[in-house]
């Protein structure tokens, strides 16, 4: 038996009614956890946590500061020469949703 789907399924999919209110409402979500969980490790950058909609099928969540990456994954403090671990917040968040 062979089945055939549509190339353009998850197109499709995003397009059929109350799905993107649903995708919304899953950005905001993480949004929250995402900001609790700074909010639980320093407080630091708490206020950069956003979520938006891409076009009219996808969103997203996440941090806007500039240094949401180093802080997230970890950086090296040149000044201290020394490694500094990430808080993996985002990580945190994603598996929380």
């Amino acid at each position: 038996m062979s089945l055939w789907i549509d190339p353009d399924i998850a197109e499709i999919v995003a397009g059929l009614d109350g799905v993107h209110d649903e995708v919304m409402k899953v950005a905001h979500k993480g949004a929250g956890l995402l900001r609790a969980a700074i909010r639980s490790k320093t407080g630091a950058m708490a206020a950069s946590v956003e979520s938006s909609a891409l076009g009219s099928k996808d969103a997203w969540f996440g941090m806007s500061d500039e240094g949401a990456i180093g802080y997230n994954f970890g950086h090296h403090n040149t000044w201290a020469d020394r490694p500094v671990s990430g808080s993996h917040v985002i990580e945190e968040a994603v598996k929380r949703l």
